[in-house]
């Protein structure tokens, strides 16, 4: 994907994204009906509040095209990690070979012979 697209493909993202937040219903706040309500009936009301749990609002679902982009990111990350532990097998497989043949020496001594690197 060129810098080009990346950007356009970013800019088409956050649009949809905004379109998705203002197509949302916001949570209207609980509004007192009456200003001058007995001193009870604000205790009451107060140690209700005090006594029930906060239940906080639920996050939306993503959108689909941000699920798009989550797949793609696992699937890179796993294809990471399985180089990197490629790579870290190789090194353990070539230390064990290489205390029993010295083939890893002998074979830089031969590289450091042919590029002339040895002092």
């Amino acid at each position: 994907m060129s810098k080009k697209e990346k950007s356009k493909f970013r800019r088409r993202l956050k649009a949809q994204i905004i379109q998705e937040f203002g197509k949302s219903t916001p949570v209207q706040p609980k509004t007192i009906e009456s200003p001058k309500a007995p001193l009870a009936e604000l205790q009451t009301e107060k140690q209700e509040k005090e006594e029930s749990p906060k239940i906080l609002p639920t996050p939306e679902p993503l959108p689909e095209i941000q699920n798009d982009a989550l797949t793609w990111v696992r699937r890179d990350l796993k294809k990471s990690a399985f180089i990197i532990g490629s790579i870290i097998i190789l090194i353990v497989v070539l230390f064990f070979i290489d205390q029993k043949t010295d083939i890893l020496l002998k074979a830089g001594n031969g590289i450091f012979k042919v590029l002339h690197i040895g002092a």
